[in-house]
């Protein structure tokens, strides 16, 4: 009782320091704000919840619950939660530079968030040269206890983001059922990882006997290891980075490399396809799968052998296309329609959304292809781009622009000056629905104004999607980032709340989340933020 006590009271004061004291709260360790600003703290007003139905997707019983278990949410990789996010009634912000885990550099993102069963934050923070696990207070932001991780150093790249995030690349990873994560570690070890202490002094140690050094793999085909996810069957599903080899573990089986079972995704047999994003699995066995070139469906027998049930390839100028850090489709595929349908955004010079009928066989006068879709084909809309997942609900699909963004990551490293060069991005988040019969797709609305590279995220519970905005004050030279929230139904902001500003703030391809306590929490690159609501 004390406890519950003490932490209430250390809530309550750390809310009233945000209100007084804004970015310069004492004793926080908040993010620094680059400047001040004269743009407004809040725009817009309390939201009125307009719940949708629950997103359906099926709960794999080796994952934590949906909604708290990867960066994408789910199985289905929907972006969706049913737990209700912040209407914007007299909201608060807080914040956290992950004080003393940093080393080479402020800029250490992290890529995945997710809550255990005891309600608290696990995260995993990749940077330049290091890497680290970390676990948070859900109310105070404090670090309760953190993991070094082994990480591939030097510059597997060359250049960019690539050169200054060499880890990225594996941020692929989930909490499971027993509130152990398991991810890569070094580009070349699949690791999982549990609390070993007590709830008052946790500690992160390795289970040893359930890791898997897969260094021999990475070594005979000069790969690297992106991504790992379970799937309805327990087995682990492994992606690569450089190539389109994909991998299945099964751990009840596996004694070594050679029980690996593989398929390889090679379109037009030349060889140059690789994956970049993770994939989306469904309870039957079955995997969506997005290369440089083409969409697949993978299934994986009893046996565990992987086949190719059917491979589409979709439209690509061929390059990295303006605000993508990827060639070809930026996207994680999302499964929708209760298992019907799964969408990705393709690489067309004006980008696309594209739709596909999963089965296996096709039933008469159908195509593979439900619709294809331009989107944010308005004037400043850029072409679109989009390096990041779909939000997918039922038949609804919430697409985000991210055309033109740049962000100068050679220069990100120091401490002492973290402003640089306001990065630009064109604005743009689309809803399209697939027609009830599966017989084509409709333009629900176009929001032209929000510009925005934070992952969205839509709460069935407010009916309210949430993602960040940026807006440039001109006479104070600084970006200003604020949380915005849009009505899932007409696209239009609702409320918007500033959270800080400078590139301490920015973000690209970051996934927040909504916890279970109501609250919002979205990592930027100079730590984490938090928004939740307040009497």
């Amino acid at each position: 009782m004390k406890g519950k006590m003490f932490k209430s009271i250390v809530l309550v004061i750390s809310i009233m320091l945000v209100i007084a004291g804004g970015a310069n709260a004492s004793g926080l360790n908040e993010i620094p704000w680059a400047g001040p600003t004269k743009l407004p703290d809040y725009i817009g007003a309390l939201a009125k919840a307009h719940p949708t139905a629950n997103n359906s997707v099926p709960q794999n019983p080796y994952l934590a619950p949906n909604g708290l278990a990867d960066s994408h949410m789910d199985i289905w990789m929907s972006d969706t939660t049913n737990f209700a996010g912040p209407l914007g009634r007299n909201p608060v912000t807080l914040s956290t530079t992950l004080p003393k885990l940093h080393q080479n550099s402020w800029l250490t993102p992290c890529g995945n968030i997710m809550f255990d069963s005891h309600d608290r934050l696990i995260l995993t923070c990749f940077g330049a040269n290091e890497a680290y696990v970390v676990m948070l207070d859900p109310d105070t932001l404090e670090v309760l206890t953190h993991y070094d991780l082994e990480v591939e150093t030097g510059d597997p790249y060359g250049e960019g983001a690539q050169k200054i995030l060499p880890s990225t690349y594996a941020i692929y990873g989930y909490l499971d059922n027993r509130d152990q994560l398991l991810l890569v570690e070094q580009s070349r070890k699949i690791i999982k990882l549990r609390d070993a202490g007590t709830f008052s002094n946790p500690e992160f140690k390795k289970v040893d006997e359930e890791s898997f050094d897969l260094g021999q793999l990475v070594d005979d085909t000069n790969d690297r290891i992106s991504g790992v996810m379970v799937d309805f069957q327990g087995r682990y599903w492994i992606n690569m980075g450089k190539s389109a080899n994909i991998y299945l573990l099964n751990p009840a089986t596996y004694h070594g490399i050679e029980d690996l079972k593989s398929v390889y995704l090679d379109y037009d047999e030349d060889g140059d396809e690789f994956t970049r994003n993770g994939l989306a699995l469904t309870k039957e066995g079955a995997a969506y799968i997005v290369t440089t070139e083409a969409m697949y469906r993978v299934d994986a027998g009893a046996d565990d052998k992987l086949q190719i049930v059917w491979s589409v390839p979709y439209e690509t100028i061929g390059k990295v296309r303006s605000g993508q850090l990827e060639l070809g489709s930026g996207t994680t595929p999302t499964i929708l329609g209760e298992g019907k349908y799964v969408a990705i955004t393709d690489n067309a010079d004006q980008m696309d959304l594209v739709v596909y009928r999963t089965d296996a066989q096709l039933g008469p006068n159908e195509d593979r292809v439900v619709c294809k879709v331009p989107v944010f084909d308005f004037p400043g809309g850029g072409k679109g781009a989009n390096s990041n997942s779909l939000i997918g609900l039922h038949n609804s699909i919430i697409v985000q622009n991210t055309f033109g963004y740049l962000y100068d990551f050679d220069e990100a490293n120091d401490y002492e000056n973290p402003h640089l060069e306001p990065p630009g991005g064109a604005p743009g988040i689309e809803r399209i629905d697939i027609s009830p019969n599966g017989k084509g797709c409709t333009k629900v609305w176009v929001n032209k104004e929000v510009a925005s590279v934070l992952v969205p995220r839509l709460s069935t519970s407010t009916g309210l999607i949430y993602t960040h905005d940026r807006k440039w004050d001109d006479e104070n030279k600084v970006n200003a980032y604020y949380w915005v929230a849009l009505d899932f139904r007409t696209g239009k902001v609702v409320w918007e709340k500033l959270a800080g500003t400078g590139d301490m703030f920015e973000n690209w391809w970051l996934a927040p989340i909504i916890g279970p306590n109501g609250a919002l929490y979205g990592p930027v690159y100079g730590g984490i933020t938090m928004i939740r609501d307040t009497p």
